[in-house]
């Protein structure tokens, strides 16, 4: 019998192909890292914008927001190496983490692992949004707040557009 892996279609190929692709890029170490809460994932990684690589001036900001399915295992070290990507073109980058949902099944016997964490994840969105001008002016003073943009991969995408819209 063929192995559940292999078999395109199955849950075990779409595991695999999701952790392969998370998991392809090594992460970037960010230059600094604040909180804007109390717990653990309530945290920002901030990319400085290398020098030269913009136009000159105030970097503009790219607050980031990582996918994941709202779940553990999938945190901010996934976007890193597009968080430093961003970074060498000349952007100040802001990579929100916030809490996902717990580790274990979401039903037992289910096998899919929870996903989000309501409200929890959307607080923590919008607390991190409240925060980061300060946040921003402390760990990256060569950026420009007046200068910011919203985006986020998957999961992070949709929390981007519920902040946008809030």
């Amino acid at each position: 019998m063929p192995d559940a892996a292999a078999e395109p279609g199955t849950a075990a190929a779409r595991n695999a192909a999701e952790e392969e692709s998370a998991f392809s890029h090594p992460a970037v170490e960010p230059d600094s890292t604040a909180g804007y809460g109390d717990h653990p994932d309530q945290v920002v990684d901030f990319y400085a914008p290398h020098a030269g690589a913009g136009p000159g001036g105030p970097a503009p900001v790219v607050v980031v927001l990582h996918g994941g399915s709202w779940r553990a295992p999938y945190d901010r070290r996934h976007i890193s190496p597009f968080a430093g990507f961003l970074a060498r073109r000349g952007f100040a980058v802001a990579s929100v983490e916030y809490r996902r949902g717990a580790e274990g099944s979401a039903a037992e016997g289910s096998g899919d692992p929870v996903a989000g964490r309501w409200p929890d994840t959307f607080d923590d969105v919008a607390a991190a949004l409240d925060a980061l001008p300060e946040l921003v002016r402390r760990h990256l003073p060569q950026a420009d707040v007046r200068r910011t943009v919203l985006t986020g991969h998957s999961a992070g995408g949709h929390l981007a557009l519920w902040a946008a819209a809030r």
